[in-house]
């Protein structure tokens, strides 16, 4: 009886044994696979540029005033001349109508001193005549003559004052004009500093005007790619926007011949060289000056090869490798690599055309000769 008990244990314990190993033996794990085939492969980078206008004026307050009137918002066009700010200083009205009186009031000591200067006329030419005739004294003479050239001196002193005073308010005049701020380019304005009633001093910057006709793109570059790059280069632009990015063309025109410090968004210092791009820009969208877009400068294009991304690479036996899906099993496969982009590497041998290469490597029990099932990426 105990004999018999241990044979039906023992058949119990093969079947569980069976029914917990066979299924995994023999279990085909699902894998995501890229099939290898040859295209044109492009080496690139990308760097952010900023779009500039060619012509391009700040707008400053050459005086200390406040802003009485404000005529135009951003975005507005404008023409070269038109009126866009006044300026208003209570001290400069002050001395223009200051200046303005005492130059009424010359004007009335001058008249006076010109009938003066008529009466010791008359006095001086009497005393002449009486003289000439023996009837006066030299001393009465030269009294005479002495009140007439003072009369004459006074007449030029106040000329003098006359002259010195409106050419004060010729100045004041003209820096009047300079409160009322004019456009100095046709364009847009842009970039408004101040506002109504705000207090300015000279060289305050008010507003920025571009004209949108001759607008290019600035991109700087680290000094080791800039070999790869030449005037006359052909790059690809991509301004971003919420639903769909918008994609154009450019042309490098100019490269800057030396370097400048800048640090990078990890705070690191770097060496970069600016490069200046014409664009093609795009009639369904305005991209405006200050706008960033990303510029892709590529520097090579190999036609028909093969390519893989490179994240199915990993290393075996100190060579490049991928998982290959032959006959329903990974197989491990070294590799001779090429060129490559931040995302994709050529292969240069071990690998053809129509072959599954198995995306993640990685995948926890993946094993050469691990059958496995597979689904295209």
């Amino acid at each position: 009886m105990r004999k018999r008990w241990k044979i039906v244990l023992g058949a119990i314990i093969i079947i569980i044994i069976f029914t917990l190993v066979f299924p995994q033996v023999f279990k085909k794990q699902n894998v995501e696979v890229v099939e290898v085939n040859k295209k044109e492969f492009i080496r690139s980078f990308v760097e952010e540029g900023i779009v500039f206008a060619e012509q391009e004026q700040i707008v400053y307050s050459l005086y200390n005033a406040h802003i009485q009137d404000l005529l135009v918002k951003e975005g507005e066009n404008v023409r070269k001349g038109q009126l866009i700010a006044v300026l208003h200083n209570d001290e400069i009205d002050f001395i223009l109508e200051e200046l303005k009186a005492n130059i009424a009031g010359l004007g009335i000591e001058l008249g006076q001193a010109q009938r003066n200067l008529e009466v010791v006329e008359k006095n001086y030419n009497r005393i002449l005549s009486f003289y000439e005739d023996g009837f006066v004294a030299t001393i009465e003479l030269e009294k005479a003559e002495n009140e007439l050239n003072r009369a004459k001196a006074d007449i030029s002193n106040i000329k003098a004052r006359q002259i010195a005073l409106q050419s004060q308010l010729k100045g004041h005049e003209h820096k009047i004009s300079g409160y009322r701020i004019k456009a100095p380019i046709d364009g847009i304005v842009a970039d408004i500093k101040v506002q109504e009633k705000d207090v300015v001093g000279p060289q305050t910057q008010i507003l920025t005007i571009f004209n949108e006709k001759d607008k290019y793109v600035e991109s700087k570059i680290l000094t080791q790619n800039v070999h790869e790059i030449s005037k006359g280069m052909d790059v690809n632009l991509r301004f971003k926007l919420h639903k769909e990015d918008v994609e154009f063309h450019g042309k490098v025109i100019n490269i800057s011949p030396y370097a400048e410090k800048a640090y990078s968004a990890l705070g690191l210092e770097e060496e970069r060289v600016k490069v200046a791009i014409v664009p093609e820009f795009p009639t369904q969208v305005n991209i405006n000056p200050g706008y960033k877009v990303d510029v892709e400068f590529i520097i090579e294009i190999i036609p028909d090869v093969l390519t893989v991304p490179k994240k199915v690479l990993f290393s075996y036996e100190g060579e490049d490798a991928v998982f290959v899906v032959k006959d329903g099993k990974a197989e491990i496969q070294q590799i001779k690599t090429g060129p490559e982009t931040r995302k994709e590497i050529v292969i240069a041998s071990g690998l053809t055309e129509g072959d599954l290469i198995i995306l993640d490597p990685q995948l926890r029990g993946l094993v050469e000769g691990a059958r496995v099932s597979y689904n295209s990426f």
